[in-house]
């Protein structure tokens, strides 16, 4: 009923990673969905009436070739908007006695959200999505706490990859550590929405996404070349609303329930 469960044409797809994330900024949390070989990849558009339709662009001729696993939303440049990263790789190891197209091993991709269509810039986003890999899961997190969002990818019986994110903290943010004190540990639910150059944006706090993966639990808010951010409101699961003023940028806080930030 909701259109998510077959393509276009009526079949049912096999679908393994899975993210959500409001996209187009239009406030309605829209889904991603990667399949195997031949099914193409889905990018599932809100229709804010409990249905979807599938809007892949750029991506769909992108993934035809490939078998996707893990996959985040997120904001690798800290321009406020969620752009997309794949890690892909077949499932069976000998598919090339097979297939003259389809490999084993497969090449990363990266997706830029332009004015809310996905733009593929992985030619220019490093050597490394110039190799191919026998990927699975993927994780995101800022794990050298300059501000960007790095990603940790898993490979199916070969060395993970840590891609670090070189220039993602030129443009201005806002790290989150939410601490709940009502509502769920992860404060897993809350709205988040936050103000800056005139432009207002809103994302969800997730817990999961991906393939058999965990992210950084803390949120980082990118305000592009704005140099303040004039609020930040964060509805709490617990229906708690906390308003924050007068923030700081290019830094973490640590934003306690009911009770501001620090």
């Amino acid at each position: 009923m909701a259109g998510v469960a077959y393509s276009d044409s009526g079949a049912p797809r096999s679908g393994m990673g899975v993210d959500a994330a409001d996209y187009d900024g239009d406030g309605w949390q829209d889904l991603f969905v990667a399949n195997i070989d031949q099914e193409l990849f889905s990018l599932y558009q809100n229709q804010k009436d409990l249905t979807f339709i599938d809007k892949p662009g750029e991506i769909g001729q992108a993934t035809r070739l490939l078998s996707g696993w893990g996959l985040k939303f997120f904001d690798y440049d800290n321009d406020g908007d969620p752009d997309l990263i794949l890690a892909n790789g077949h499932p069976d190891d000998m598919v090339e006695i097979q297939s003259l197209k389809v490999k084993y091993k497969e090449p990363l991709l990266m997706f830029e959200n332009v004015n809310g269509k996905y733009k593929n810039v992985t030619a220019t986003s490093g050597d490394v999505f110039k190799g191919e890999w026998p990927a699975r899961g993927l994780s995101v997190g800022d794990y050298d706490n300059d501000g960007d969002l790095d990603v940790l990818i898993i490979n199916n019986g070969e060395a993970p990859i840590l891609l670090r994110n070189d220039g993602g903290n030129r443009n201005n943010w806002l790290g989150l550590q939410l601490v709940a004190t009502k509502s769920n540990p992860g404060a897993i639910g809350a709205i988040i929405t936050w103000e800056a150059g005139g432009v207002k944006r809103s994302r969800w706090k997730t817990s999961g996404g991906s393939y058999l993966s965990s992210h950084d639990p803390r949120e980082i808010l990118g305000i592009g070349q704005a140099t303040k951010i004039d609020s930040v409101e964060i509805k709490w699961p617990s229906g708690q609303i906390d308003k924050l003023t007068d923030l700081p940028i290019n830094k973490y806080i640590k934003v306690t329930e009911g009770k501001g930030w620090k």
